[in-house]
């Protein structure tokens, strides 16, 4: 069975070109796009999807009173667990089953949830990626790439220090679960020998190549001129490491295996541009009330015109937002974030119960210095307490109670007293199966 690329879809063909022409449209004619795509997603809805055909039946609604995009408002906000528990309703009748594609959630938040889709969503999605690649001046066809993201590499490669494969070849695998110190002069061998023109990867994937390289002041290949990393929340410490390591722009893009939107930034800034054409953003606070000072946060709520299949309206991500009210020097009129703080679950309970990120404080690397640690996790199971567990590198010959003594005092400082901290050593702390570090594992229930 061949199977099937989206890249040759003529529906990724037409998108593409459609975000290109439309960019830079006035925000008056987006914001008419927007109308009548979400007037043609509840069309759909009330025909054929039952959870929101039955919803709009009992609230006397229908597609023709659309007149705004206030209306959205009319809508229920839904999650993981709505979605769950409705899970059949989801699903567009007139959708052939057979031919569907499902997609799994990570699970970050131990909440994972899979979605389906159809080869027209595949190649919207593609032309999304294709989009944002030729903001930057490049595209998915015609340059160099390293991927460095989950993927396995078979245990022969490894054996002969081979941590990648080419895939094509303009296209480098290199596996993130076998970076460490001893390893990493191999991997930069690999890249500067692939001479790549950007990196595909993920923050919590890079960050540990990119403190290796940092810390024995190793050179990759000037060449190299972006990196693109998405799936994760980053740091401003983590950026900063990762860009001097690489000495390349990262780029940091904002997505969701749901699909129902994303956000990029542009020439002029790391904020992040929200299409229109693709999704109806909303950045709701705790009130469920639309954020608009610039600088407070909210959490992201998305409905996704991408999708017939499995159509979200006010899908709520999980996923903290800082909003931007200005608009962007680039001139493109989209809505725009400043950045994504982190998931809800991201955030630690203090002794005061108040919700504090822990990632910036964690990841400043002006304030600590992990070096000498391959990987850590944070856990916590009480309010106020946190147990860090460390994965110390093989070589690093001090003391751990030392070394406990040193990270506790300091992380006690960073955090400023609200949390009592305990380490502990372990043998390993294991990625997902797609790769992902999981630096913390939050069992309070975070609203």
């Amino acid at each position: 069975m061949i199977k099937y690329d989206p890249t040759r879809s003529p529906v990724f063909t037409e998108r593409f070109e459609y975000l290109k022409a439309t960019e830079y449209s006035p925000r008056a004619e987006l914001r008419e796009i927007q109308l009548q795509k979400f007037r043609h997603l509840v069309r759909h809805v009330q025909q054929y999807v039952p959870f929101y055909r039955s919803y709009m039946q009992q609230h006397a609604m229908s597609w023709q009173d659309i007149n705004s995009l206030d209306m959205v408002k009319r809508f229920p906000l839904i999650d993981k667990t709505v979605i769950r528990e409705n899970y059949n309703a989801f699903v567009s009748e007139n959708a052939s089953m057979n031919l569907l594609h499902a997609r799994t959630t990570g699970g970050s938040t131990g909440n994972p949830l899979t979605v389906y889709s159809d080869d027209d969503f595949l190649a919207r999605d593609k032309a999304n990626t294709q989009y944002y690649m030729h903001v930057f001046g490049l595209d998915i066809f015609n340059y160099r790439s390293i991927r460095l993201y989950g993927d396995q590499v078979d245990d022969d490669h490894i054996d002969s220090k081979q941590y990648g494969y080419l895939a094509t070849p303009d296209k480098l695998v290199l596996s993130c679960y076998h970076v460490t110190a001893e390893t990493a002069v191999a991997y930069v061998q690999q890249i500067n020998q692939h001479v790549p023109d950007y990196i595909h990867t993920r923050p919590s994937a890079i960050f540990p190549l990119a403190r290796f390289i940092n810390e024995q002041k190793l050179m990759v290949n000037p060449t190299l001129k972006f990196i693109f990393s998405d799936g994760e929340y980053i740091t401003e410490g983590q950026r900063a490491a990762i860009e001097q390591a690489f000495s390349a722009r990262l780029i940091n893009v904002y997505g969701h295996t749901e699909g129902c939107t994303f956000g990029f930034p542009c020439c002029e800034t790391n904020a992040l541009h929200f299409p229109p054409q693709v999704s109806l953003m909303e950045l709701l606070d705790e009130s469920s009330n639309q954020v608009s000072v610039d600088g407070e946060k909210g959490q992201l709520v998305v409905t996704g015109f991408n999708n017939f299949v499995f159509p979200l309206i006010r899908y709520c991500t999980g996923d903290i937002g800082i909003w931007r009210a200005t608009p962007c020097k680039c001139g493109r009129s989209y809505d725009m974030l400043h950045s994504i703080e982190g998931r809800i679950q991201d955030y630690v309970i203090s002794k005061q119960g108040e919700k504090v990120p822990l990632a910036p404080a964690i990841f400043n690397y002006n304030d600590m210095n992990w070096q000498g640690i391959r990987e850590f996790r944070v856990i916590q199971d009480i309010p106020g307490q946190l147990t860090f567990c460390v994965e110390k590198e093989c070589w690093h010959e001090v003391n751990n109670e030392v070394l406990a003594d040193y990270l506790k005092r300091n992380l006690e400082s960073i955090l400023g007293g609200q949390f009592d901290l305990s380490i502990q050593f372990v043998d390993s702390i294991e990625r997902t199966k797609i790769g992902k570090h999981r630096y913390l594992q939050q069992n309070l229930e975070i609203s």
